[in-house]
């Protein structure tokens, strides 16, 4: 099998699900036999943690999707590599990386898509219509905003994302730091609008008014950390929540949780709902983007309108008063993730779409030569 050259680009400075799960494909692809490399900004955990992992890394950064420093970057990085392929994870380097590899001859152009929001311009379907010869997306959902934005149907592949599930085993619950305070509710996210972290909020006067014995725990840095710090305080709950900030070991914190709630407004699939059926956590989420394809609503979870905090509640109580409940969704949730969302799944089809693309780029070429 002909062993790639590859080199991956992210221009995120946080550390999200995105990232989360670009590590775990360039790892698993290194481990393939093929070469990969990393373009990411200097100061990014993801950067720092391929170096640990021995992933030779270029520094790059772009905060303007047209600056003309970030071409400059990315069109001497190219020239370092007789790469076979560039894999874009973020939407910012999909003009200027596509160009400097069509440029510099690199045969194939791929990019990432988590995101659920609709295309906004003619220059978003230019990116993906033009620059692009294979868009990939976590979810269905996602496929479908697409193809409705304008993007050909032809050049997108859905791919889910993965799990390692021997990792997730491996982790160890560490100190609570909360106290032992009866049946946990957990929920690991970026404090952003789309997270619907407000919504949460508001349902945890509802549900200790029935379920008094329950304490919430927020897991996540962001934004809008201070606002719903205050309103957490404005609604006198705040002996019932914790906000741990940024965890690096969120995974193993999943371990305290008794049931796992994302209250998304918009998602594309949810890596933090994926670590969280593998460590056999009941789900309370909403019906957002790409969640109702992981989530199998009274199988695996429960599922609620976004934006709606007394449905939200009813939920979460219906999970909280019935262990039996919890028990029979944790099962069905790790056996789901076993079926359909391993990582080996992941990395099989992502190989897969790489080598049969540039076979189909080869015979292409031999056909014009």
């Amino acid at each position: 099998m002909h062993s790639l050259k590859i080199l991956y680009v992210d221009t995120e400075r946080v550390w999200r699900g995105g990232q989360d799960q670009l590590f775990s494909l360039i790892l698993g692809i290194r481990d393939r036999q093929h070469q990969v490399w990393l373009a990411a900004p200097s100061d990014s955990p993801l950067s720092g943690k391929a170096l640990q992992s021995g992933i030779e890394t270029y520094f790059f950064g772009q905060r303007n999707e047209l600056s003309p420093w970030a071409f400059l970057q990315l069109w001497k990085i190219l020239g370092k590599q007789d790469f076979d392929i560039i894999h874009l994870n973020t939407p910012r380097p999909l003009v200027l990386g596509g160009l400097a590899s069509k440029l510099r001859g690199v045969p194939l152009r791929v990019c990432s898509r988590r995101v659920n929001f609709p295309l906004s311009s003619p220059l978003s379907r230019l990116k993906y219509n033009w620059m692009q010869e294979s868009v990939v997306t976590v979810s269905v959902s996602i496929r479908r905003t697409l193809i409705e934005g304008g993007v050909r149907p032809d050049l997108i592949k859905v791919i889910y994302e993965g799990v390692d599930l021997d990792w997730v085993d491996s982790q160890q619950a560490p100190a609570p730091g909360y106290g032992n305070r009866g049946l946990v509710v957990g929920t690991v996210a970026y404090f952003s609008p789309e997270k619907g972290h407000h919504t949460l909020v508001e349902a945890v006067p509802r549900v200790l008014s029935r379920v008094p014995d329950v304490h919430f725990v927020l897991v996540g840095g962001g934004a809008l950390l201070s606002t719903l710090k205050a309103r957490v305080e404005a609604l006198g709950i705040q002996k019932n929540v914790t906000f741990t900030g940024f965890r690096s070991d969120s995974e193993a914190l999943m371990k305290n949780f008794d049931v796992f709630c994302l209250p998304s407004i918009s998602e594309g699939l949810s890596s933090a709902i994926l670590v969280a059926m593998a460590s056999r956590l009941p789900i309370v989420a909403t019906q957002a983007g790409g969640i109702p394809e992981l989530v199998i609503d009274g199988e695996t979870g429960i599922l609620v309108p976004p934006d709606d905090s007394d449905q939200l509640a009813v939920g979460l109580c219906k999970v909280l008063e019935s262990p039996q409940l919890r028990e029979k969704m944790g099962i069905a949730g790790r056996q789901r993730i076993e079926e359909t969302f391993t990582l080996e799944r992941k990395l099989n089809e992502t190989e897969k779409l790489y080598l049969s693309m540039l076979a189909s780029a080869s015979d292409q070429a031999k056909d014009f030569g």
